[in-house]
């Protein structure tokens, strides 16, 4: 545990001082007071179209650090021969894995609160409510990163930064619509395709489970039986896939 932790603590170090970051975060939080204005163009629904744009951007932004960082955390220990230091010590494959998904995950955190806070603020100025709704979103917004982070590490144990991001991304596009993919599964023509789809509609991450942006926007009830399945399912994708990256990570021929 302590290697890990002492893993985590420098990627965390490394990916702060990332240039990338910082341009993303700061991107970010230009765009979040910015929406304000485009708003005036809506009266009276001001509020809901600053939640609206904010979560986009959050997501959007803490979608970008994930994969910019994310898939090139491995690669990097890879290509630049640091991992024979790391296992030449005794640090195993699988704790440096996870150490660097720890880092990653930490640097997203401290990103994530910034841009909420940043949001608040945004929409008090604008005469609006912060309720329970709209953290419960952020943190829907902020699992939904960690399957993905999870599913970015383990493409990068397979192949370049550039293909890694590709395929996240693809991931990513498809796991926010898993719900309307197993939908489409029913009306596909032939039971073997129609078996095929099903099947990849629950092996890509359903990122729907933590999406509340439509509860927090018009003030509608969320059911705490959601919420619990939201958590028990992100916490299994997420170990799932970084004990697949971990073996393939372990078997990896690094000679």
């Amino acid at each position: 545990m302590k290697r890990i932790i002492a893993i985590a603590h420098n990627t965390f170090k490394e990916t702060v001082r990332d240039r990338i970051l910082y341009g993303l975060l700061i991107f970010a939080l230009l765009l979040l007071p910015g929406s304000r204005l485009v708003i005036p163009l809506s009266i009276g629904q001001e509020v809901k179209i600053m939640k609206d744009f904010g979560f986009a951007a959050i997501s959007l932004f803490g979608l970008m650090i994930a994969v910019v960082v994310g898939t090139s955390l491995v690669h990097k220990e890879l290509d630049k021969r640091t991992i024979y230091v790391l296992v030449a010590k005794p640090v195993r494959r699988w704790e440096l894995l996870i150490g660097k998904y720890v880092g990653l995950m930490a640097t997203l955190l401290l990103a994530f609160v910034v841009m909420a806070l940043v949001m608040a603020a945004t929409v008090i100025t604008l005469g609006g409510r912060v309720d329970r709704l709209l953290w419960l979103t952020i943190l829907g917004l902020y699992l939904q990163l960690m399957a993905v982070t999870a599913v970015a590490i383990f493409f990068s144990t397979l192949a370049s930064p550039a293909l890694s991001a590709v395929f996240t991304i693809c991931l990513f596009i498809v796991g926010t619509a898993a719900d309307q993919l197993r939908l489409f599964a029913e009306r596909m023509p032939g039971d073997l395709v129609k078996a095929m789809v099903k099947a990849a509609s629950y092996m890509v991450p359903n990122l729907h489970l933590c999406n509340f942006r439509t509860e927090a926007v018009y003030g509608l009830p969320v059911e705490g039986q959601r919420i619990l399945l939201m958590l028990l399912y992100i916490f299994l994708y997420t170990l799932l896939i970084l004990l697949l990256s971990s073996v393939i990570l372990e078997k990896k021929d690094l000679k």
